[in-house]
């Protein structure tokens, strides 16, 4: 995989092709953003879709869960590509689903369920998107190269339709993968 934290190249400003506007990308490209050694690639935002969708490549390898949290209105949808995905659901009514999305599997994550996933292996990749489009912006906002505390995170929830529960133990430590790096 290539390391896109380090490698740019590709960057596309979707704010420059975008904006309603129709547009196609060439393999890696998209608004790029590393996080921490992983990245999100932007493929198309609510400002282009006119609200309907966001789209977005991410990638990276083992790593922690990333804080558990919902939607009231909503729907992630995950297709892996590579590697795999570790993905927690629970409606906090008693039903609790913890699945391993492996290359061509789809995981869908409906309003009101909390949630959290994870690279679960090296060189993971999957498409990500989320209708009606809008918390694909959340990229923006939290900081790429550290932790973002409880505080930043409740922050964002005024901007996006997300209600984050960093204490809601939705993992099990023996369920987080390994952060072993090969």
């Amino acid at each position: 995989m290539t390391d896109i934290g380090n490698d740019l190249s590709g960057y596309v400003s979707l704010d420059e092709i975008g904006r309603g506007a129709p547009y196609i990308l060439q393999a890696g490209q998209g608004e790029h953003r590393p996080v921490r050694g992983s990245f999100r690639s932007l493929l198309a935002r609510a400002e282009d879709t006119d609200g309907h969708i966001g789209v977005a490549l991410l990638g990276g390898n083992t790593a922690a869960p990333t804080a558990p949290h919902y939607h009231r209105k909503t729907v992630e949808a995950v297709y892996v590509l590579g590697g795999m995905v570790r993905v927690w659901q629970d409606d906090q009514k008693g039903t609790r689903i913890v699945r391993d999305l492996h290359p061509g599997d789809f995981g869908l994550l409906p309003p009101g369920w909390t949630h959290a996933w994870a690279f679960g292996a090296q060189d993971t990749r999957f498409l990500s998107w989320c209708a009606p489009g809008g918390f694909e912006g959340i990229f923006h906002h939290l900081d790429p190269e550290t932790l973002t505390t409880a505080e930043g995170l409740h922050k964002t929830e005024e901007l996006f339709d997300v209600v984050w529960l960093p204490e809601f133990k939705i993992a099990q430590e023996s369920e987080i993968p390994s952060h072993n790096v090969h």
